[in-house]
C-alpha cells in the first residue's frame, strides 16, 4: 500500500484556510486593503433563472462576478503584477510601456515619437494633410469670428514626454512615412497667423539646459509637475501680448520637497499599474513651492475658458485660478464641463449653451498635447463655428435631411456634420472668416448688456417674470426682441410694481376659487403627483396660467 505524503495534507489544510480566510473577507472586509487604481467596470448580481442557467449565461455572469468581488482581491492583483514587472517587464495596463531604466510612458507617447501614433486614426499622410489642413483653417475661421466680439481663441500645446525624454524610450523603428501633428499644426499655424503656443520645444531646451531645480516630468508619470507653473506663466504673457492688457502675475515662494500626495499624483502612471511595493526613482526631482497671484490697480482678471485634456489638473492643482481668473470653465476632452470653486460642478458639454459660453469669455483656449492633436479639437471648433454663424433652424433641418435620406440616429447624422461642416453649410465655406451670424448671437449680446444694470434685472426678475408668468430666461429673451426689434422695453412699463402687486392679487384669489372646485383639485392633485410637487404649489401654478391667461385675451386688464 503506497501512502501520500504528509505534506499533501498540509497543502490541503493551508488552501483550505486561504479559502475560509477569503470568503470571510469578502463578507465582512475585516482586513483593510488599499483599492486599486484605475477604472474598473463591475458585472451586477445575476438572477437565476431557468434560461439562463440552461444556457450557461447565469453561470458565466457568476463566474465574472465572484473574480470581481473575491476576498483579498487587491493585494492577490497586486502580487501577481509585481511578478509580471520583476520578471517580465510586463503589465496588464494595455496603454502603459515600459521604457528603458524604470522609466514608463503613455503608449500614444511612445508612437508619436516612433512616427506611429498617426496610424491609429487616420489611414495614411494623405487624409492626416488634408485633416490637418481643414482643421488648421476651422480654427482660424472661428478665432476671425469671435474676434469680433474681443474674444481671442488660442491653441496650448503641452509638452510630450517622449520627446523629452527620449533615451529612456524603448527602441522601435522609425516610421518617416507619416506626418507628425504637433509638427504639422505649428506650421499651418505660422502659415495663416493663428496664435499658438507649442510647449515640447521649450521644454527640450529646458532640459538641455538643467537649470531647474525640480523634474520637468516624473520617471513614472504622464504628466507634468511644477514645470506646469512655468508654463502657465508663459500661457498669461502670451495672452497678454494677444490683446495689450495687463494680467496677474504668478509669485513662487521657496522649494521644497513634494509632499507624499503631490508625488502620488507625480507618479501617476506608476501607480495605475497596482504594484506590491514603489519603484526607485532615482531620475526624479520632485520639489514644488507655494504660487501666489499677484494683482495691481492695472491688472484685469480675465475670464477664459479651456477646451481640453488633463495636462490641464495639474497646473490647476499648483496655481490658484480662482484668484488668477475673474471666471474660468474647463470643458474635459469637450465632453464635461468643470467649473464653480475648485472646478467642483460637473455638466455635460452638450447640456450647455456654446454661445452664451463662449460671449461670457475673454480667451479661449485649446489646451492639449501634440499627440493628441490627430483628434483635433474633438468637435469644438466645427460646433462653434456652426452656432455662431448658422441658423439654429437651419441647422436642425440640416440633421433631420441627414437622419432621412440615410436613416440614421440623431447622434450619426449630427457626427457627420462635425466631420466636414464646411460641405453642408455655405457659410462656412471657403478660405475667409465667415459673415453670417445665427441670430441667437446677437441675442445673447443683448442679454449680457441688460445683466450689467442691476436696477434692469431687479425689474425683470421681480415684477416682470410675475406680470408675464414666465422664467427670467424667458423675459430676458422678450426684453432682447423688444430692443433688436425697436419695440416698448419692459423696464420702461409704468407702475411696474403695482401692476406686479395686482397680478399677485389676481392669483390669491383664483387660488381661493380653484379651491372649492372637487373635480379640478383632483386634476392638481394628479399634476403634483406626476411633477413631484406640492399640492399647494402646483394649485398656484394653475391659478397663475388662468390669471395669465384671461390678461392674454383681454379679460383682464392692468
Amino acid at each position: 500500500m503506497i501512502k501520500k505524503p504528509k505534506y499533501d495534507l498540509v497543502l490541503f489544510i493551508i488552501l483550505m484556510l486561504l479559502l475560509f480566510a477569503s470568503l470571510v473577507q469578502k463578507s465582512t472586509g475585516w482586513v483593510k486593503t488599499e483599492p486599486l487604481k484605475g477604472v474598473y467596470p463591475t458585472t451586477p448580481y445575476p438572477l437565476l433563472n431557468l434560461e439562463d442557467f440552461s444556457s450557461g449565461d447565469y453561470q458565466k455572469q457568476m463566474e465574472q462576478q465572484l473574480s470581481e468581488r473575491f476576498g483579498f482581491r487587491e493585494p492577490v492583483i497586486r502580487l501577481y503584477n509585481q511578478y509580471l514587472w520583476d520578471f517580465y517587464r510586463k503589465t496588464y495596463a494595455h496603454d502603459i510601456v515600459a521604457g528603458k531604466h524604470n522609466w514608463l510612458y503613455y503608449e500614444q507617447n511612445v508612437n508619436d515619437y516612433y512616427g506611429t501614433e498617426m496610424y491609429r486614426w487616420l489611414p495614411d499622410a494623405s487624409t492626416a494633410r488634408e485633416t490637418f489642413d481643414r482643421e488648421a483653417r476651422l480654427m482660424w475661421k472661428l478665432r476671425g469670428v469671435l474676434q469680433d466680439y474681443g474674444i481671442e481663441f488660442l491653441m496650448f500645446m503641452a509638452p510630450e514626454k517622449g520627446f523629452i525624454y527620449p533615451e529612456h524610450l524603448p527602441d522601435r523603428l522609425y516610421d518617416t512615412s507619416s506626418i507628425n501633428a504637433r509638427k504639422y499644426y505649428s506650421a499651418k499655424f505660422e502659415e495663416n497667423g493663428f496664435p499658438y503656443i507649442e510647449m515640447t520645444s521649450w521644454f527640450q531646451a529646458l532640459k538641455e539646459a538643467d537649470t531647474l531645480p525640480y523634474s520637468l516630468i516624473s520617471q513614472t508619470g504622464a504628466h507634468w509637475g511644477f514645470s506646469s507653473v512655468l508654463a502657465a506663466d508663459s500661457l498669461l504673457r502670451f495672452m497678454e501680448m494677444l490683446k495689450g492688457e495687463h494680467l496677474p502675475q504668478l509669485a513662487i515662494g521657496p522649494f521644497h520637497e513634494s509632499a507624499d500626495s503631490t508625488q502620488n499624483d507625480d507618479h501617476d502612471l506608476e501607480m495605475n499599474l497596482n504594484l506590491m511595493r514603489k519603484m526607485r526613482h532615482p531620475y526624479d526631482r520632485l520639489y514644488d513651492a507655494e504660487v501666489t497671484v499677484v494683482t495691481g490697480s492695472t491688472i484685469r482678471k480675465p475670464k477664459v475658458l479651456f477646451i481640453g485634456n488633463s495636462y490641464l489638473w495639474r497646473m490647476h492643482y499648483y496655481i490658484p485660478f480662482e484668484e488668477l481668473f475673474e471666471w474660468s470653465e474647463f470643458w474635459f476632452y469637450n465632453s464635461t464641463a468643470y467649473s464653480g470653486p475648485g472646478y467642483a460642478d460637473q455638466t455635460p458639454v452638450a447640456d450647455l449653451d456654446i454661445i452664451e459660453k463662449i460671449l461670457d469669455a475673454d480667451y479661449v483656449v485649446w489646451f492639449t498635447t501634440g499627440n493628441q492633436m490627430y483628434k483635433a479639437t474633438y468637435g469644438f471648433v466645427e460646433r462653434a463655428l456652426m452656432n455662431f454663424c448658422v441658423d439654429d433652424d437651419k441647422v436642425n433641418k440640416t440633421r433631420e435631411s441627414i437622419m432621412d435620406s440615410l436613416s440614421l440616429s440623431w447622434q450619426e447624422a449630427n457626427k457627420i456634420l462635425i466631420n466636414d461642416p464646411e460641405h453642408y453649410f455655405p457659410e462656412l465655406a471657403g478660405d475667409n472668416i465667415p459673415l453670417a451670424r445665427n441670430p441667437r448671437v446677437r441675442e445673447t449680446l443683448v442679454i449680457n448688456e441688460i445683466k450689467k444694470d442691476s436696477v434692469w434685472m431687479w425689474n425683470l426678475s421681480t415684477c416682470q417674470t410675475v406680470i408675464q408668468n414666465a422664467s427670467l430666461e424667458r423675459v430676458l429673451i422678450m426684453e432682447a426682441h423688444n430692443i433688436i426689434e425697436g419695440k416698448p422695453l419692459m423696464r420702461d412699463m409704468s407702475d411696474v410694481e403695482a401692476k406686479r402687486d395686482h397680478v399677485e392679487s389676481l392669483v390669491s384669489d383664483m387660488i381661493e376659487e380653484i379651491r372649492p372646485q372637487p373635480e379640478l383639485m383632483e386634476r392638481i392633485r394628479n399634476m403634483a403627483a406626476d411633477k413631484g410637487i406640492s399640492v399647494e404649489k402646483q394649485t398656484e401654478l394653475a391659478a397663475r396660467w388662468i390669471v395669465n391667461d384671461k390678461i392674454k385675451r383681454g379679460l383682464i386688464v392692468l
